[in-house]
C-alpha cells in the first residue's frame, strides 16, 4: 500500500510518498513553495519500511529548503 504524508516546513508543503516494491518501499518527494510552484524528487532511495522512506523524504527535503547537504552527503 502506498503512504502519502504532508507537512509544513517554514512555509513550504513537504508530501512524501512511499512506494511498496516487493519487500522494500521507494521513497519521493514533492514540495510546493510559498509562491505556489512545485518541484518533485524523483526517487530518493530504496528503504526497509514506508516509515523509513516518508522521514527520510521530509529529512531530504527540509535539507534542500535549508540549503544543507541531504541526509547521508554530509
Amino acid at each position: 500500500m502506498t503512504q502519502v504524508s504532508d507537512i509544513t516546513y517554514k512555509g513550504y508543503i513537504l508530501t512524501a510518498t512511499a512506494l511498496p516494491e516487493r519487500d522494500i518501499y521507494t521513497g519521493m518527494l514533492a514540495v510546493r513553495a510559498p509562491s505556489g510552484t512545485q518541484s518533485y524528487s524523483g526517487i530518493l532511495g530504496e528503504f526497509p519500511s514506508a516509515i523509513g522512506a516518508v522521514r527520510y523524504a521530509f529529512a531530504y527535503g527540509m535539507a534542500t529548503i535549508d540549503c544543507r547537504p541531504a541526509p547521508g552527503d554530509e
